[in-house]
């Protein structure tokens, strides 16, 4: 016998708590006041905070591992295709900044948005960010390095500051950001609700300015000294 429309978990009234907002009408503005909104908003939150209570949705080492190289990948990626960019001053200042700071935290951001309930820790969101900024700073200085810097402007000083100076300005950027995701993931635990990606878009905005002020007085510099 052919299995009717009774065995679609979507439509089952039991689907999976993961999923409880796929596909779903509670959210619907114009339906908001429909009966059939109220029980379906009332079913994904219920789902939501049994996600929370439950201790065993934890996220395990080695899906934080993966969590890492993914993100560490991403922005690999993104420091690769910077270069499209180019290095006028309003690509050095304005674009590369947004595009760097995005970059290291989409990962853990997108994660969140889907399965809050699996960091248990704020701990395990800062450190996948900072991972991911890490991995970031290491192949931007191999690049410099390697490609972008002319052999004839080579020198100690230069490689120390970028180790230095340039991988903590990465790391303090995303540690901005990874506090905005901290943030945003406690209002969500306290709540046993979803993670609100809005809440993370001041402190986001601020890593991007903070990197691009350092990214126009480095410049800056840069060009005083070839005057």
């Amino acid at each position: 016998m052919a299995a009717g429309i009774e065995d679609e978990p979507a439509l089952s009234g039991t689907p999976h708590a993961w999923s409880a907002g796929d596909d779903a009408i509670g959210d619907e503005p114009a339906l908001a006041e429909s009966p059939a909104a109220v029980r379906d908003k009332a079913r994904r939150d219920a789902a939501v905070r049994e996600m929370w209570a439950n201790e065993a949705h934890a996220i395990g080492v080695a899906d934080f591992f993966w969590l890492c190289v993914a993100s560490g990948a991403f922005a690999v990626i993104c420091a690769l295709v910077k270069g499209v960019l180019g290095f006028g001053l309003l690509a050095v200042c304005a674009g590369a900044p947004v595009v760097e700071e995005m970059a290291k935290v989409v990962l853990p951001m997108m994660w969140l948005e889907k399965v809050p309930w699996r960091f248990r820790s704020a701990g395990t969101i800062a450190l996948a960010c900072l991972a991911s900024a890490l991995v970031f700073a290491t192949i931007e200085n191999l690049l410099y390095f390697n490609v972008y810097i002319p052999e004839e402007k080579y020198s100690d000083g230069i490689i120390w500051f970028r180790l230095i100076v340039c991988t903590s300005v990465h790391l303090i950027c995303t540690m901005t950001s990874a506090f905005g995701l901290v943030r945003a993931w406690r209002d969500a635990r306290d709540g046993a609700c979803g993670f609100c990606s809005a809440a993370v878009t001041p402190y986001l905005v601020v890593a991007m300015v903070m990197h691009g002020i350092y990214n126009a007085f480095a410049s800056l510099v840069f060009l005083w000294q070839r005057a």
